[in-house]
């Protein structure tokens, strides 16, 4: 079988792997709806067509007879649910003989015989006047020995056709079927939305349906209707800023279907039943059962279900905020960032990068604030922020940092967010990242008190050195002395911060005049609680609004690194890296 017209120029090559990817779906799923288990067939893919060889046991009668009835069907399920681009017409040739194989794949001159009555010049030119969906071809042998042999086969739509394919010279039939189908048309292929719309709806959703479907979502709100679009399209393609449900609606309703043929319209309406709950939303679930149900897609959505993560009641989105300085000079130093659109899609790509003077960093970020909220500005999610420095960088007072310095008014970061300070160094180590891993789902399983955050200094000795101390996987968390040196000398003994870097520590906690002792009370109320150890930068943030003139929570530096969160510092930059949409 061969894609008509695979490479003319509307087909982008996104949509030839639609196109593809479709042509197997059709054709492994019309063979066993016409008696050829696909598993017993050895399907070849030939890029723009396939090659499907079938086991003798397959009766030809039978092929015959429903073959043809089940590939229109299945291809105009496809062509339903995918963008004009992406539908497509077939030419299928059907031949019986002897074949070979071999280390380079299938030979003998049944196989070059169906290739060349295939190319047909007739059968193309026909097929593409007509409005059908399938040319079948059938070779001399195959009509006067099958097709003729068995009225079911219908052998009256045959006609005789002359091919002439390199040195072939001979007759095939040629049965058009299918139609009419007029790829993109509207109707019967396409049905058209309500003009101020200006959208195209596909025969998926007929008029009537549409109709009903609007009433039920015109007065429908949800402050994740950007998520919920988002998770539809699986994040496959950049989506505009939506008004309201309806709008997503008839929008992804002209996206074609995924691979396994859940169209993101009807994965939208059901995510969307899912987070109102209430009798729309039981409306919208009777309707997308019965649609999936129409596409023969139940256990195709049955698998998405069971995989699918579902949205918990308190969201949260990631900007993370990575500073490397210059090799060279260090008050020069290179700032990327990480902008989280949905809470289950980790890594986002990078935005940036931009060079600047480490003394420009606040202002800059400022920048990369205000435009991460205006793109988050349709969605209802709390937002926390990261910093990921360079060691030298660790003590920068990310606490009083302040945003929106433009409007004359700066307000600091600490009133809006939950701020996290992290190790560009620990994420650059990925020989560090197992013992994270595991001190980390240590930390997460048993909510830690303080009887797993290790006071340095009070087991410290030269016959029991940090490195060692820390090595028991009973620490989950240090409260350092004094803060770390920028560029620890290796000849003044063993270093602390890099102790815990290497031994999967998640939490580093220091002062730059409080000892570790003095913080004992502290830390305590910043690792008990709701969340466990992952909720302390929102326990530090509500101590620190807290406080007043209390030094020892305003200046404390608080280093949590989640491992479940991490990029790849230096990566690729997306393609708008300024902070557009992607």
């Amino acid at each position: 079988m061969d894609v008509a017209e695979f490479t003319r120029p509307d087909r982008t090559p996104a949509d030839q792997l639609a196109v593809q990817e479709g042509l197997h779906g059709v054709l492994r799923a019309a063979l066993a709806a016409a008696g050829a288990d696909p598993a017993d067939c050895a399907i070849d893919d030939r890029g723009d067509g396939a090659l499907a060889l079938l086991p003798s046991s397959v009766s030809k009668s039978e092929l015959a007879d429903k073959l043809p009835d089940r590939l229109a069907a299945e291809l105009r399920r496809h062509n339903a649910t995918h963008a004009r681009p992406a539908q497509f017409t077939l030419r299928v040739s059907l031949h019986a003989g002897e074949v070979r194989r071999n280390d380079n794949g299938w030979v003998g001159n049944a196989v070059v015989l169906a290739f060349r009555i295939l190319d047909a010049k007739e059968a193309k030119e026909e097929l593409s006047r007509s409005g059908q969906l399938v040319a079948f071809i059938a070779s001399s042998y195959f009509y006067d020995e099958v097709i003729a042999q068995d009225p079911a086969s219908a052998p009256g739509s045959y006609r005789r056709i002359g091919v002439s394919v390199k040195s072939f010279e001979g007759h095939a039939w040629l049965r058009l079927h299918g139609g009419p189908w007029e790829l993109g048309a509207t109707p019967p292929a396409l049905v058209a939305a309500p003009a101020h719309d200006d959208v195209v709806v596909r025969a998926l959703f007929p008029a009537h349906e549409m109709k009903r479907l609007e009433g039920l979502l015109s007065g429908v709100e949800t402050d994740r209707l950007p998520m919920i679009a988002r998770r539809a399209t699986r994040a496959r393609i950049p989506l505009p800023r939506f008004h309201s449900v309806w709008e997503a609606f008839t929008l992804l309703a002209d996206v074609n279907a995924d691979p396994d043929g859940i169209p993101p319209a009807i994965e939208f309406l059901e995510l969307l039943a899912g987070d109102l709950g209430g009798d729309t939303a039981a409306e919208l679930t009777e309707w997308v059962e019965q649609k999936v149900y129409n596409l023969r897609r139940a256990g195709e959505q049955q698998e998405r279900r069971e995989t699918r993560v579902a949205l918990p009641e308190q969201l949260r989105l990631h900007l993370m905020i990575v500073v490397e300085l210059d090799a060279i000079d260090e008050t020069r130093c290179v700032l990327s960032f990480w902008r989280q659109e949905d809470p289950f899609e980790w890594p986002p790509s990078r935005g940036g990068p931009y060079e600047l003077a480490v003394a420009e960093l606040e202002r800059r970020i400022d920048d990369v604030i205000i435009n991460a909220e205006s793109e988050w500005s349709d969605q209802a999610i709390s937002v926390a922020l990261e910093f990921v420095m360079p060691r030298p960088l660790l003590q920068t007072p990310i606490m009083a940092w302040r945003k929106e310095y433009g409007s004359g008014f700066p307000r600091p970061l600490v009133y809006d967010y939950p701020l996290a300070l992290r190790s560009l160094e620990r994420m650059r180590s990925a020989h560090w990242h197992r013992l994270w891993r595991m001190r980390w789902d240590s930390a997460v399983d048993d909510n830690p008190s303080l009887r797993r955050i290790h006071p340095y200094g009070s087991a410290e000795s030269k016959e029991n050195p940090i490195d060692a101390v820390l090595s028991e996987s009973t620490w989950v968390g240090m409260v350092m002395d004094e803060p770390p040196a920028a560029h620890p000398d290796p000849s003044a003994g063993p270093d602390a911060l890099t102790a815990a870097l290497r031994a999967g520590v998640p939490l580093v906690v220091w002062h730059p005049r409080a000892s570790a002792e003095d913080l004992r009370e502290l830390v305590s109320r910043l690792v008990t609680g709701d969340g466990g150890i992952a909720g302390v930068p929102g326990r530090h943030r509500d101590a620190h609004l807290a406080a007043t003139d209390d030094d020892l929570i305003r200046n404390l530096v608080v280093l949590l690194d989640d491992p479940y969160r991490k990029i790849e510092p230096g990566g690729p930059a997306s393609p708008t890296s300024s902070g557009g949409r992607r």
